[in-house]
């Protein structure tokens, strides 16, 4: 159950090397799942994927009726309660896209934190990242250009520690 993720400073070859990863593991047998969470998002072109395929992904993040039946909050408004730990096992299935051998799913990404409250976004992405990486036997390629902390920082690096992760900025 190998995982990747690749993170780093716009122009340094994330899109390339995850596209890269990406198909010798598909050419290899594997069930791979590539996530795009790059606000540049052009990894579905660097796999290949036909702009026709490519035009009916919706990034997760855009999916404001998909957060608020599964968080209980309507996206971008402040207070009240919402949950957490949302649903998010049919997500991949739902909201990809497969073209030889990879299947392809972009995050999106919150566009400004000053427009209320993002939690209920946040929420559902954070518990999506966590079921792609503790639940799904498939070869992960995750693409993001915000440092760790984005994702919950130290603490989920603890269990992402069977990840190769590669970080233009250093570290990991």
């Amino acid at each position: 159950m190998n995982k990747i993720a690749v993170s780093g400073k716009g122009g340094v070859g994330k899109t390339t090397l995850s596209a890269l990863m990406a198909h010798i593991y598909a050419e290899r047998g594997r069930k791979v799942v590539a996530i795009d969470a790059d606000p540049a998002g052009g990894l579905a072109e660097a796999l290949g994927f036909p702009p026709e395929l490519v035009a009916q992904v919706t990034p997760v993040a855009e999916m404001e009726a998909l957060i608020y039946e599964r968080t209980g909050a309507k996206p971008g408004t402040s207070g009240g309660f919402f949950s957490l730990n949302p649903r998010v096992d049919d997500i991949p299935d739902r909201f990809s896209v497969s073209h030889r051998g990879i299947r392809f799913l972009r995050l999106g990404t919150i566009e400004s934190g000053g427009s209320g409250c993002i939690c209920p976004e946040s929420a559902l992405l954070r518990a999506l990242v966590t079921h792609l990486l503790l639940y799904r036997d498939e070869m992960m390629t995750w693409i993001w250009r915000r440092g760790w902390s984005t994702w919950g920082g130290r603490r989920r690096r603890r269990w992402m520690r069977s990840w190769w992760c590669w970080n233009r900025d250093g570290g990991a």
